[in-house]
């Protein structure tokens, strides 16, 4: 299997997703939209496609110019009945790819949150691991309404639309279940505003990936592997 995924940025996000991929013996091929790196031209040559996050918008086609054939990609992949699963931003692009609204800079959701199954979950092929509340790592302002036919798999306290599915083979999730610890401190490092929006962040997110890192952890190997099953 060989996955294309999509970083918006110039570090590496992918995390436990890559690492869980690395131990199934999928291939992974990444396209760096900071770099400049062209998408492919259509979903041929892989097997599914990760999208994940990042600062800008998923309107802001000016930052991201390739964003508008990124959705068309989406739906490709789609539309040829293969893996699609975008996380955050990835999945606010997921969302646009097939016509929802896009829910521009609202409160700052930073930190575990408790993620809640809609009934729906218990018999999804990817998502019926989620089977009571668990607490997620969240890193946005931005959201989305709920895409026609999607089904919703997951809700928050803040933000509703934690995780849908579209048909069989489309995933997105708001949260961010792939993150370690390591990987948030470098984003804290590359945003000296955060400090003011969520005071003493640096000193309780430690504290909040001791207790709930591994349970994410855990959830996100299986989803993965569950995901990657769809093809």
């Amino acid at each position: 299997m060989q996955v294309l995924v999509v970083e918006q940025h110039d570090q590496a996000s992918v995390g436990v997703v890559g690492e869980t991929l690395g131990d199934l013996g999928v291939g992974i091929r990444t396209m760096w939209g900071s770099r400049g790196d062209v998408l492919p031209r259509g979903h041929r040559d892989y097997d599914g496609i990760i999208v994940l996050g990042g600062s800008m918008t998923a309107l802001d086609d000016e930052a991201r110019p390739y964003f508008p054939a990124l959705t068309g990609l989406i739906r490709e992949f789609a539309e040829a009945g293969k893996p699609v699963l975008g996380v955050c931003l990835g999945s606010q692009l997921v969302a646009r790819a097939f016509g929802a609204e896009l829910q521009i800079g609202g409160e700052l959701e930073l930190g575990f949150h408790t993620i809640s199954p809609t009934p729906a979950a218990a018999d999804d092929p990817v998502f019926r691991d989620l089977d009571g509340p668990l607490p997620l790592f969240q890193w946005h302002t931005d959201h989305y309404a709920l895409p026609p036919g999607a089904e919703l798999l997951a809700t928050g306290e803040r933000y509703r639309n934690q995780a849908f599915r579209i048909g069989r083979n489309v995933y997105a999730t708001q949260f961010h279940f792939e993150v370690t610890e390591a990987m948030v401190r470098s984003w804290i490092d590359l945003s000296p505003e955060l400090e003011e929006q969520a005071p003493g962040c640096r000193a309780w997110l430690p504290t909040q990936f001791a207790e709930h890192g591994e349970a994410s952890k855990v959830f996100c190997r299986a989803v993965t592997r569950r995901w990657t099953a769809l093809r």
